[in-house]
């Protein structure tokens, strides 16, 4: 078992943040493709961008957590993942305003982050 320090513990959430979102942004082109072709519900519009946000902290979460402390740097991942998300999308999609919504993605980033993080540390083993 080979201890991790600081830098390494930060490390790995940043690059966990930055697959994160590539992945998310990668993820919205192609469904906004899929939406200018096919006149969409805005229910599922939401729906679709929420999953599309949690399948990006999961492979954030799995792609750069390995060792120990998975539930804590997937949560920290998490939050920071949603946040550089949503910043980046309202900012794309035109003004930036701090809501329930806005916490409500924090919330959620932290929770499947964290789960992720405990399902990444785990599956790769210390």
């Amino acid at each position: 078992m080979q201890a991790e320090g600081k830098g390494g513990f930060i490390f790995s959430i940043l690059v966990g943040v930055g697959i994160a979102t590539i992945t998310a942004l990668i993820g919205v082109l192609i469904f906004a493709a899929v939406i200018k072709m096919a006149m969409l519900d805005g229910a599922v519009i939401k729906t679709v961008s929420q999953f599309l946000k949690v399948l990006a902290v999961f492979l954030g979460c799995m792609l750069s957590l390995s060792g120990n402390k998975g539930l804590i740097k997937g949560a920290v991942t998490g939050v920071l993942a949603m946040a550089v998300m949503y910043l980046l999308l309202k900012l794309i999609g035109g003004g930036v305003s701090f809501g329930l919504s806005f916490l409500v993605d924090l919330i959620f980033g932290a929770v499947v982050g964290a789960i992720s993080g405990i399902i990444a540390v785990n599956v790769k083993g210390n």
